[in-house]
């Protein structure tokens, strides 16, 4: 467990990225946080990625990318939503961040990408998230308020 004063962020973390985005929108605004979310600061960063990817090339791309998250991750008093494929690669930006998985079941998921890889992307981020917040069904409330439990305990 990381010491509470060494603690910049909450990272947020889940295997559905939009449910993940809109929860951690919400719990910042009722933390009275910032909010940030990791791919919409690279694609506002590269204006369009696609084309970046075509003109550059890859390598260019995965640079630009690293520098943004890397930035991101330095933020101070900010909820981050991470993707699970930003989260893969980059998770140990994050060692400043309380890293909360937000758990829900395969089958409400929106992602097929998650679903068809959903037990070896589940048992990643397990392996990397300080805490677990387990949800039987996508309710941003729900979310919120066991998030909220759970802090009250550090």
């Amino acid at each position: 467990m990381k010491a509470v004063e060494n603690i910049l962020n909450i990272a947020l973390v889940s295997l559905d990225d939009k449910f993940c985005k809109r929860v951690s929108s919400a719990l910042a605004n009722k933390l009275d946080m910032f909010w940030a979310d990791c791919h919409d600061l690279v694609v506002y960063n590269l204006i369009d990625p696609k084309k970046v990817l075509e003109t550059c090339g890859f390598e260019y791309y995965k640079e630009q990318e690293n520098s943004v998250v890397k930035d991101c991750s330095q933020y101070h008093n900010t909820v981050i939503s991470v993707g699970f494929d930003i989260f893969k690669e980059y998770y140990s930006f994050f060692c400043n961040s309380l890293i909360i998985f937000l758990d829900l079941n395969k089958e409400i998921i929106s992602s097929s990408i998650s679903k068809i890889a959903f037990e070896s992307r589940k048992e990643f981020i397990l392996k990397v998230a300080d805490f677990r917040i387990i949800l039987n069904k996508k309710s941003k409330t729900q979310a919120i308020k066991s998030i909220i439990n759970m802090l009250g305990g550090l």
